[in-house]
């Protein structure tokens, strides 16, 4: 298994920086944001864990001089797809937070292009994914 993280702490460090708004925004990554979405829906329900991400990504936006708009910032249809996916591999697995945030990072599900086995470009770039949870067009997802 690859090893994107040696330490609880690592993982602790990142959510910690993203909620008080100190990650740099260069460190917002790909995986940054899959490792925030890991560690919110292993400590609370899928509920909990989705208001939060919500509220936090658009504050971290802010904070961060971004905007979240119909055209950048945060965007509804992502945030919930990787929440459902991410979730999906979770009920799959009995590893701890550390092992879980290594484990999926080497899956194909934690890939950047993922998204675009469920969604065409022209749907998910659109503003009502941007604004509303929006059905793939694509393959069907699977909670």
């Amino acid at each position: 298994m690859a090893r994107f993280y040696t330490s609880l702490s690592e993982i602790e460090s990142i959510v910690d920086q993203f909620s008080n708004h100190t990650l740099p925004a260069d460190q917002w990554t790909h995986q940054a944001h899959l490792t925030v979405a890991l560690w919110h829906l292993f400590n609370y329900t899928t509920e909990e864990a989705t208001c939060y991400l919500r509220s936090r990504i658009i504050s971290y936006n802010q904070s961060q001089g971004k905007r979240n708009s119909p055209t950048e910032g945060y965007h509804e249809t992502m945030t919930l797809f990787w929440i459902k996916v991410i979730d999906n591999y979770l009920k799959e697995t009995t590893y701890n937070l550390l092992e879980s945030c290594n484990s999926f990072l080497e899956t194909e599900f934690s890939k950047g292009n993922y998204v675009f086995s469920f969604y065409s470009k022209d749907l998910i770039l659109s503003t009502k994914a941007r604004a509303f949870w929006t059905e793939p067009d694509l393959k069907l997802l699977h909670t």
